[in-house]
């Protein structure tokens, strides 16, 4: 298989979408997920979250085009990124937090942290 088709099977998806380039970071307290999206403003961006997945999905200001003119040919336009991960730990996502800024958002998810009462007997 050849880099061109593995790049494309990896990164596109079947509902049209591209899946943005990601990294997670898990520290102590806190689950740290930063996303790649460029031709992405602010105000297109979409999070959702559990306590143990996060998805983004972010529509582009403009459309992406692949076009491939040798044997069959090929036109895949792109009009969004779109990505669900499963966080390697539970998270609160009420206190989810994020900021966007030339074209990377970075997610911070406090992990969820139980206190419970033990009584002494």
């Amino acid at each position: 298989m050849g880099i061109e088709r593995r790049i494309i099977r990896t990164t596109w998806r079947y509902d049209g979408c591209l899946e943005p380039l990601y990294e997670v970071e898990d520290k102590e307290d806190e689950i740290l997920v930063t996303f790649d999206l460029p031709r992405v403003r602010k105000e297109n961006v979409e999070i959702n979250t559990t306590e143990d997945t996060i998805e983004v999905i972010a529509r582009m200001s403009d459309a992406v085009c692949w076009e491939r003119w040798s044997g069959i040919q090929k036109r895949i336009s792109f009009q969004a990124f779109r990505k669900q991960i499963r966080l390697p730990e539970l998270v609160d996502p009420e206190k989810v937090s994020a900021s966007f800024k030339n074209g990377i958002l970075r997610i911070n998810l406090p992990k969820a942290r139980k206190k419970v009462f033990v009584p002494i007997e």
